[in-house]
């Protein structure tokens, strides 16, 4: 009988063009762009007509909630359209999560809008996300990712720098939001990028993800949570201070440049030694200017006062980052996929929750109780991370996986959308496959 030969294959990803994959970027910078005009116009806009600033507050929870409900959807969504079309249809949602602020000057109806806001641009994150995953390969990956989240976080502040630029009472601010939005469909509809296959599934498994990394877990809940608190109430604060819309965009920006600022020197040395000491490094920087903010409240001079919060934003933000880069390294490869599903749910609970619980306590205390809720997370987690650091020993560094940048704005897919880390996964045995 002779013998079958039997010759193994190995697919070669080829990346695509910077040109092709520019499309995506592009578009997510002109969403960053409206979303930093937002983000900046709420808070002025119902700070001069009087309202409480909890009802400001309150656009933030129901930001979280959508996007909560978002990362349980577009995976189905998905499976079901595929990713243009859905990328289109949560683009769509967006644009009328604007008009809606545009044709009515009710808050409550707002609150509604920005639910929908929050479903939409965690969607189109996500797709965002997986879309530049199957474009690239192992090799520009990682580069591809971290510019792509810089890009987002500039046209993000200079969004909000916007503002002081525009007349927020009229109609121009929100107007200009729908216009973006609308423009940042060209570049998708006509891309040329592969669609790449839908997951499976998604897979939540948040016992696991205790055992992996404790203090990964705790770090994106809390994270989750003390971001949105920050960058919801810092345009609040600074409105109730009577700081101009020009000044309030000022700080907006300095705020995003502030994430990159810190996250970079502490991202490269968290690829040099145990990263719970970076992880200290940031909450002690946290907790400190939460005591200094809270010493020096509306004492400070404005340009001290952006210098300050743009700290306070780096270093809260880089706890997202190292926290995600721990988890990974505590992870074997075919953990990968679920261990980001976990993590997306996880810092989606921690920025619901949190922000929820400040808006209710808003209505009965000043608005400074969001630098008291924001000095006790970053306390507490660093003692917890103390306490762990005596409990386990840290990852070899030959087995640590290399920092990403990241920020804890918008959901990150991570290795849910990996083509090699699904392949991983689908390969393995048990737990930490698709479902």
């Amino acid at each position: 009988m002779e013998e079958e030969t039997i010759i193994e294959t190995t697919e070669v990803r080829v990346s695509a063009t910077p040109i092709a994959m520019s499309g995506i970027i592009i578009s997510m910078m002109m969403l960053a762009a409206a979303t930093g005009i937002a983000f900046a116009y709420i808070p002025i806009t119902l700070s001069s007509s009087g309202f409480e600033p909890w009802i400001a507050s309150a656009m933030f929870p129901a930001i979280s909630f959508g996007g909560l409900i978002g990362c349980l959807v577009v995976g189905y969504l998905l499976r079901l359209s595929g990713h243009a079309r859905v990328f289109m249809s949560v683009y769509a949602i967006i644009i009328w999560s604007f008009l809606i602020i545009l044709l009515t000057d009710n808050p409550y109806i707002w609150i509604l809008s920005r639910v929908l806001y929050g479903f939409g641009t965690n969607g189109v994150f996500i797709v965002a996300q997986s879309w530049l995953h199957d474009a690239c390969s192992d090799e520009n990956r990682g580069r591809v990712i971290a510019t792509f989240y810089v890009l987002y976080v500039v046209s993000l502040g200079f969004g909000s720098f916007s503002i002081g630029y525009m007349d927020v009472e009229s109609s121009v601010p929100m107007a200009l939001c729908v216009g973006l939005v609308t423009l940042a469909i060209l570049p998708v509809g006509l891309t040329r990028l592969r669609q790449p296959e839908a997951p499976e599934g998604f897979n939540i498994q948040i016992r696991k993800l205790w055992k992996i990394s404790p203090v990964g877990l705790m770090g994106m809940l809390c994270i989750g949570g003390l971001t949105m608190t920050l960058q919801g109430f810092a345009p609040i604060y600074a409105s109730t201070l009577s700081y101009s819309p020009s000044d309030i965009g000022l700080l907006l920006l300095m705020m995003q440049l502030g994430l990159l600022v810190v996250q970079m020197p502490m991202g490269a040395l968290s690829d040099r030694i145990d990263r719970r000491y970076v992880l200290l490094i940031v909450t002690a920087m946290s907790t400190v200017l939460g005591v200094l903010a809270i010493i020096t409240e509306s004492n400070l001079n404005f340009l001290w006062l952006v210098l300050m919060f743009a700290i306070w934003s780096g270093s809260i933000e880089t706890i997202y980052s190292v926290s995600s880069a721990l988890a990974n390294d505590r992870a074997d490869p075919k953990d990968y996929v679920f261990l980001s599903s976990t993590l997306m749910i996880v810092w989606s609970l921690g920025a619901f929750i949190i922000p929820l619980g400040s808006t209710i306590l808003l209505q009965f205390l000043p608005v400074k109780m969001f630098m008291w809720i924001l000095l006790s997370l970053s306390a507490s987690f660093a003692i917890f991370v103390t306490l762990r650091i005596f409990v386990r020993e840290a990852v070899p560094q030959n087995e640590m996986e290399n920092f990403q940048y990241a920020t804890a704005q918008m959901v990150n897919a991570g290795e849910y959308y990996n083509p090699e880390a699904i392949a991983e996964a689908n390969a393995g045995v048990g737990e930490g496959l698709l479902t």
